[in-house]
């Protein structure tokens, strides 16, 4: 709905917000979920550190050069702030692993982190100074992502492009200690720098993670500029040709979503914990997949397996048919309904193996991937983006009837993921890169990380 114009642009409202608030306003549930993010983001960094497009990236980067301000996580080595933002967002969403904001539609840790950290680490800051930078990025960023209901996947945005840049300019504009006018400038310029689309997965792409890392590198460029007090515009956000508008599909957007309650309730808790590398819309229809191996359904004794799903999922996991039932890449596995039942049903496990390239050959899964058809379920649509639900029946060979539904996957606020296992996560994403004894330093530092004098530390022990 196009509400009726603010009194004060939008720019303005979020520029207060981010200039005033302040460590100690911060409820401890806030900074507790903002640890167990940067736990989290840290962990899907190292993990992708030698896949093939982050070695191509790095050597782009390292011969371009770079003053070496700030650390490139798990290749020890520094370089400027904006190329060290770019290379640990494009590396913290390489495996599509990172955490996800349901509302927002959006993975907001790994357009946010990779600026705040790189930015924060050549001023030197401290822990607490970090964590409300990050804290107040992230916010900004859902909540500009709220605002569009969901709604911008169908115009064919992708949200962590569009809104990243937004969080991760408001992020480095608190660390550089911006009044509001130079704040102001930092998001206004930040405009500029949003873009990503839904196509970025076609034939297999590696673009979606640079929908991650072009964010956050925008938000440092943005920051930088304003800081030396260049010019950006009040009404990008919501200007008569603003970007909200702009991304918004059939002008459905919500400015409320951003200003209401803002600084008094933090959207950005809500944010997700994946415990499966693939696909966000595909989490539910996991769970509902490993509920039905639970309940005795196997590759062996399946005849077939209804998922139903909203219209989006059916959009991006399910089409085109061929690709989503035979996957040729990694990326076309982690976009996939049938793969993602057809892998649980067969292996029990959502891990990153079960989507590598290696996997994609398995006789079993594929069997069982040409079994699962799919269909629109009216009520999982009317929950988007609230939830995202998903029901899946199962036929077995004897004729027996079997359902799963899920309406909140694990790693979601009404499901959360434990803190032993996110730490099992990072663990096992790390685990063939570092040793258990820098591991667990890491997990130390990340849990103290209000009481660090100095962010490089952290910087230190991950680069």
């Amino acid at each position: 709905m196009n509400n009726a114009k603010k009194k004060k642009q939008l720019v303005d409202i979020l520029a207060d917000f981010v200039v005033n608030e302040k460590f100690e306003d911060l409820p401890a549930e806030t900074v507790e979920m903002a640890k167990k993010y940067t736990l989290d983001v840290i962990g899907c960094m190292i993990g992708s550190s030698k896949r093939p497009q982050i070695n191509i990236m790095t050597e782009v980067i390292t011969a371009e050069g770079g003053n070496p301000r700030s650390s490139v996580v798990a290749h020890g080595f520094k370089t400027s702030m904006m190329n060290a933002a770019l290379i640990n967002g494009v590396s913290g969403h390489a495996l599509d692993f990172d955490d996800d904001h349901r509302e927002g539609t959006m993975h907001p840790s790994v357009a946010v982190f990779p600026a705040v950290f790189a930015v924060g680490e050549n001023r030197r800051i401290a822990g607490k100074d970090f964590l409300l930078s990050f804290i107040l990025g992230l916010e900004v960023m859902t909540r500009i992502g709220e605002s569009l209901l969901g709604k911008s996947y169908y115009q064919g945005f992708h949200p962590t492009g569009t809104c990243g840049v937004f969080g991760a300019a408001a992020s480095c504009a608190k660390v550089m200690g911006f009044d509001t006018l130079r704040a102001k400038y930092a998001l206004g310029i930040a405009g500029s720098f949003a873009a990503g689309t839904q196509e970025c997965t076609g034939e297999g792409a590696w673009q979606k993670p640079l929908q991650a890392g072009h964010p956050a590198m925008g938000g440092v460029l943005a920051a930088s500029l304003a800081e030396k007090r260049y010019i950006g515009s009040g009404t990008v956000l919501d200007g008569k040709d603003g970007l909200i508008r702009a991304l918004s599909f059939k002008d459905q957007f919500d400015y409320g979503r951003i200003t209401d309650t803002l600084g008094e309730k933090w959207e950005m808790k809500d944010t997700s914990i994946k415990l499966y590398a693939c696909c966000r819309f595909s989490g539910p229809v996991f769970d509902c997949a490993l509920d039905l191996y639970r309940q005795g359904v196997r590759s062996n004794n399946v005849k077939r397996v209804v998922t139903k799903v909203g219209d989006f999922s059916i959009k991006m996991l399910c089409n085109p048919e061929e690709q989503k039932r035979r996957p040729v890449t990694h990326v076309d596995a982690q976009f996939s309904i049938p793969w993602a039942v057809a892998t649980a049903i067969c292996k029990n496990s959502g891990s990153i193996d079960k989507f590598a390239a290696e996997a994609l050959k398995d006789k079993d899964v594929l069997a069982v991937a040409a079994k699962v058809d799919w269909e629109l379920d009216p009520e999982a649509e009317a929950m988007y983006p609230k939830a995202y639900p998903a029901t899946l029946i199962a036929e077995l060979n004897d004729g027996q009837i079997i359902e799963a539904h899920v309406d909140y996957p694990k790693g979601d606020p009404e499901n959360p993921a434990t803190k032993e296992e996110i730490v099992s996560k990072f663990h096992s994403l790390t685990g063939a890169y570092i040793d258990k004894e820098k591991r667990e330093k890491i997990i130390s530092t990340v849990d103290r990380l209000e009481y660090l004098k100095d962010i490089s530390e952290l910087a230190d022990l991950v680069r």
